[in-house]
């Protein structure tokens, strides 16, 4: 089979990709082929941003009605979780958007590096390469994403078994992973129905929360792949084959000199590099109107991201700190933490990657072309001399430095807490 005619739905990360989110929709069903997805996963996708918001308005009812008789590191637990269903639900709204569904399958069906793999040894091996580490930030993403699941939910099961089952604790007050109460409902009065219920709020939570990122870090792998290509392409621009001779003794000002010898296109080659500029000025079209594309969809999500990890990652430092809670909150801050730190580095380096493309452009033998391709390789430096970023909303850089900000902030409201609590 040629890489033309391959399809990326054969690869391995791919299908752990839709067996992992095709449920809910972050992966669509129908990137590769018309089949629709199953009646109860389309209901399931499009109910969640709903009942996620119940659990954010349940969540803020049960912490204003047990205020006064809650410790504070009750209360910080009460608040991350309610922030987590807010993201939960702002995130599930993702999937239902068509804007969403086009630019998943752009990446599936234009995007990817399969597609272009067919055009020399070098795309083949950037394809391979973005390939493996999709393979193994999939693997890892989806093992992280279970034990935070299973682990923030086995911890109050465990409590409840140990002071109900074999300590026989009286007057024992049985845990759950969330807390949320209605007027008239009381999670105590439906223990089991509750403790489900809990764990399918955790699952799609999780899912969202590392879902989403494994869809966009894949789209960004991409791009980086994208713009290693279009550097070496540059950088590896072909010069004139044959040496042009100038007469120029017979000018007044170069008397007796003699002739020039210099390197120029041929018309065969000048028509040739006017290809070539122009698949490279459309190769960088192609990277900056899908990173526009990415912005549009993800702006929002980036920006309220920030937001949750300046409230978020103080309250789970907070719970750590309590030792006997390592366990249940452990996962889900490596989660929480690793997200943040994972969406800056890699917006970083996609950064960086298209920044150096202006230095590429400078290898290309702009000199020796005649006057027509001149101009256009003019217009290609002058496209090329702007990084390429991803904003959240428009506004702040995501990267490096808003991340080092993030965790400043953070260090120093946990400081605070610490001080409220002791």
């Amino acid at each position: 089979m040629s890489a033309v005619d391959q399809n990326p739905s054969t690869l391995n990360y791919i299908k752990t990709v839709e067996n992992f989110l095709g449920a809910s929709g972050i992966w669509p069903s129908n990137i590769f082929s018309d089949k629709l997805q199953p009646l109860v996963f389309r209901v399931h996708r499009q109910t969640l941003p709903y009942h996620t918001m119940l659990i954010v308005f349940g969540g803020l009812h049960y912490l204003s009605d047990n205020f006064h008789r809650m410790s504070f590191l009750d209360m910080g637990h009460i608040i991350l979780s309610t922030f987590l269903a807010m993201v939960t639900a702002m995130r599930s709204v993702v999937p239902n958007l068509k804007v969403y569904a086009a630019l998943v399958t752009k990446l599936g069906r234009e995007i990817h590096l399969m597609h272009f793999a067919h055009k020399g040894p070098y795309y083949e091996e950037m394809n391979k390469m973005v390939d493996k580490a999709s393979y193994i930030y999939t693997k890892i993403i989806v093992v992280i994403m279970y034990l935070a699941m299973l682990m923030f939910n086995f911890a109050p099961m465990y409590n409840n078994a140990k002071n109900v089952l074999i300590s026989k604790t009286e007057n024992y007050t049985m845990e759950f992973a969330l807390y949320y109460s209605y007027p008239g409902f009381k999670p105590l009065n439906y223990f089991p129905t509750t403790t489900l219920y809990n764990f399918y709020l955790s699952y799609n939570c999780g899912i969202m929360l590392c879902g989403l990122d494994l869809v966009l870090f894949l789209m960004i792998f991409q791009l980086i792949g994208h713009a290693y290509i279009l550097r070496h392409n540059l950088e590896n621009f072909p010069s004139p084959k044959n040496k042009v001779v100038l007469n120029i003794g017979d000018l007044p000002r170069y008397k007796n000199k003699e002739n020039c010898i210099v390197e120029m296109f041929d018309a065969k080659e000048n028509e040739e590099v006017r290809v070539r500029l122009a698949e490279c000025i459309e190769h960088h079209k192609i990277i900056i109107r899908f990173t526009d594309e990415i912005s549009i969809v993800f702006g929002p999500i980036l920006a309220f991201n920030y937001m949750f990890h300046m409230v978020g990652c103080c309250l789970l430092l907070l719970e750590c700190s309590a030792g006997n809670q390592i366990i249940r909150y452990g996962p889900l801050t490596a989660v929480v933490f690793g997200q943040l730190i994972q969406i800056s580095v890699m917006f970083e380096m996609l950064g960086a990657e298209t920044e150096k493309l202006k230095d590429s452009a400078y290898f290309v033998p702009w000199e020796c072309m005649n006057t027509s391709n001149r101009r256009t390789a003019h217009i290609m430096l002058h496209k090329m001399q702007d990084k390429i970023s991803i904003k959240a909303l428009g506004l702040a850089a995501v990267g490096v430095n808003t991340m080092m900000g993030i965790l400043k902030t953070t260090f120093s409201y946990y400081a605070f807490l610490q001080t409220m609590n002791d």
